[in-house]
């Protein structure tokens, strides 16, 4: 291999580590934003109190499957003839202490299903967490877009005025008329009024995003590229998961009504205090019974659960479907992008060198002001676009990056 060779692989492994820390420097900056914006919404916090209550509901049907203790008193007073004690009368006093034991796993499948819902809840605060991200991403980029934007006009209203101020100069010496140096006047002051309505929207934007993280600087979605393929993308999906384990919940007590006919333990002990004279003491006395319920209905019920079950995994199908759909479309979009931008770019120049001639000719009254104006309008036109395409192609390739790579969902 040549040294030529060599060197131009090494240029080229320089640019692709560049493009790559570029764009995780920019991913970075949305992402702490989002971080900031997660932590002050406190969404980890309350999942964390439903996780902690999840595990006592969880430890309470484990306790309860062999603790299920209840205590009977009761007290009785007996009238009687021909009994030797004068008053004919005498008292009877029950203490019982029983438990229902789950000896066969009746009732295993609350803890299944308790389980099934804290991946539920960490599915859907998954999902909140996607949906949040996608939201700020997209507030951002309005923001960078009107900030850009308003310096393109801010920028063509410093030219403007110094063009302004060379008229003055000619309608002085009698090169031009006043009317032509009103209308001009007025363009500039039109182009203002708009560069003050942009600045409050920029301030309400900024107020907005403000909300949710107070303490963090607004990010930049700088133009990054996809670094993540479509099965990386695929792989997060919140909703399809969420189905998926409602689906696994409903099959779950489905079962657990078909067991519902799985006998449960009885254990007592007793204890009779006798006060009838003509007893020998008190009794004592200790049972054991197992309860079988025959119910047919829960069969019945079961199989409707069976049925629910399966329309669930249907709309586990529907999800997946739609995800790809929606990877579809941020592609699209990001390509779309990206080609405007080109044919843009070609048009932003062609506009330049046209306002760079039109202006010398307007400024020697070669062309009308009508004319200056259509090819100022016309650059301003691209120039906003150009600025609204990068913006576009940056976010769908952010909220793309953010998905696949897992990160939003820590």
């Amino acid at each position: 291999m040549s040294a030529k060779s060599i060197k131009t692989g090494k240029n080229m492994l320089k640019k692709l580590v560049f493009m790559l820390l570029f764009c995780v420097n920019a991913f970075a900056d949305m992402t702490g934003f989002y971080k900031a914006a997660l932590k002050h919404l406190q969404y980890n916090k309350v999942y964390a109190l439903h996780d902690k209550a999840n595990q006592i509901s969880q430890r309470a049907v484990t306790y309860s499957k062999y603790a299920n203790f209840g205590a009977n008193i009761a007290y009785s007073k007996t009238y009687a003839k021909l009994l030797p004690t004068a008053p004919g009368r005498f008292g009877t006093t029950d203490f019982v202490l029983h438990d229902t034991i789950d000896l066969f796993g009746k009732n295993d499948y609350k803890i299944r299903t308790l389980r099934l819902d804290t991946k539920v809840k960490k599915s859907r605060l998954n999902l909140k967490k996607e949906q949040l991200f996608i939201a700020l991403a997209n507030m951002v980029a309005l923001y960078n877009q009107t900030v850009a934007q308003l310096k393109i006009r801010q920028a063509l209203y410093s030219r403007e005025h110094k063009i302004y101020k060379k008229l003055a100069m000619l309608e002085k010496s009698g090169n031009i008329t006043e009317i032509e140096l009103l209308r001009f006047k007025n363009t500039l002051t039109a182009l203002q009024t708009g560069i003050v309505a942009m600045k409050q929207e920029r301030s309400n934007m900024q107020a907005q995003l403000k909300l949710y993280a107070p303490d963090q600087n607004i990010p930049k979605l700088i133009e990054t590229k996809i670094v993540y393929g479509k099965k990386d993308f695929l792989r997060h999906n919140p909703q399809a998961t969420i189905n998926a384990l409602n689906a696994q919940k409903l099959f779950t007590a489905s079962k657990g009504k078909q067991n519902r006919y799985m006998p449960t333990l009885d254990v007592s002990a007793a204890y009779q205090r006798l006060g009838d004279p003509t007893s020998y003491g008190d009794n004592h006395a200790f049972g054991v019974a197992l309860h079988l319920p025959l119910n047919g209905g829960d069969y019945k019920e079961a199989e409707a659960l069976k049925v629910a079950a399966l329309g669930k995994e249907i709309e586990r199908i529907e999800a997946k479907i739609q995800r790809e759909q929606a990877y579809i479309k941020y592609c699209q979009a990001y390509q779309n992008a990206k080609q405007q931008l080109d044919v843009l770019e070609r048009s932003r120049r062609d506009f330049e060198k046209s306002e760079a001639a039109i202006q010398k000719a307007y400024l020697k009254q070669y062309v009308d002001f009508n004319t200056y104006l259509q090819v100022l309008q016309q650059l301003l036109d691209v120039k906003e676009q150009i600025a609204a395409m990068k913006t576009k192609e940056a976010l769908q390739a952010t909220i793309i990056n953010a998905i696949a790579s897992g990160k939003v969902y820590e």
